[in-house]
C-alpha cells in the first residue's frame, strides 16, 4: 500500500503520529464493536485477531492464546483492563498483551484506529 501517514494506538495508551509502511484491514463499522464487547475477526491473511472495545477505547490482540487456541468467547474484566481466556482462565493485559499466569506468554498487539466509522487494523 506504500507509505502513508497514520495515527495509531500504541502500548501504554499513547497515540503517536508518524509515517509507516503497513498493511491495513477494514474490519467493520464501529457499531459492530459496541462498548465493553469483544469480537474475533480475521485479517486478509486469515490471521485471527480479537477486537476489544473497553469503554469506547479499541484494542486489538493476536487472536490465539499462548496455548494456540483461537479466542471465540472471551470475557472482559472491565475494571482491570484485561480479558479472560475461556479455555485456560488466563488473564491478558490489553495494553501489553502479557498473560498474568505466564509472563513469558505475550500476545502481539495491533495498531487500530477509526477512519470515519470504519475500524481499521494495521499489520505487518
Amino acid at each position: 500500500m506504500g507509505i502513508l501517514p497514520m495515527i495509531f494506538h500504541v502500548q501504554g495508551g499513547r497515540a503517536t503520529k508518524g509515517m509507516a509502511t503497513m498493511k491495513y484491514a477494514r474490519v467493520g463499522h464501529i457499531e459492530t464493536f459496541p462498548s465493553n464487547s469483544c469480537r474475533v475477526v480475521s485479517l486478509p491473511n486469515g490471521e485471527p485477531v480479537i477486537v476489544v472495545n473497553l469503554d469506547g477505547e479499541l484494542h486489538v490482540l493476536e487472536g490465539r492464546c499462548g496455548q494456540g487456541y483461537c479466542f471465540e468467547h472471551i470475557t472482559i474484566i472491565k475494571n482491570e483492563g484485561r480479558v479472560l481466556c475461556p479455555w485456560h482462565g488466563w488473564e491478558l493485559d490489553l495494553e501489553r498483551g502479557i498473560c498474568s499466569a505466564n509472563p513469558d506468554c505475550v500476545l502481539k498487539i495491533f495498531p487500530v484506529h477509526l477512519d470515519g466509522d470504519e475500524v481499521v487494523i494495521a499489520s505487518d
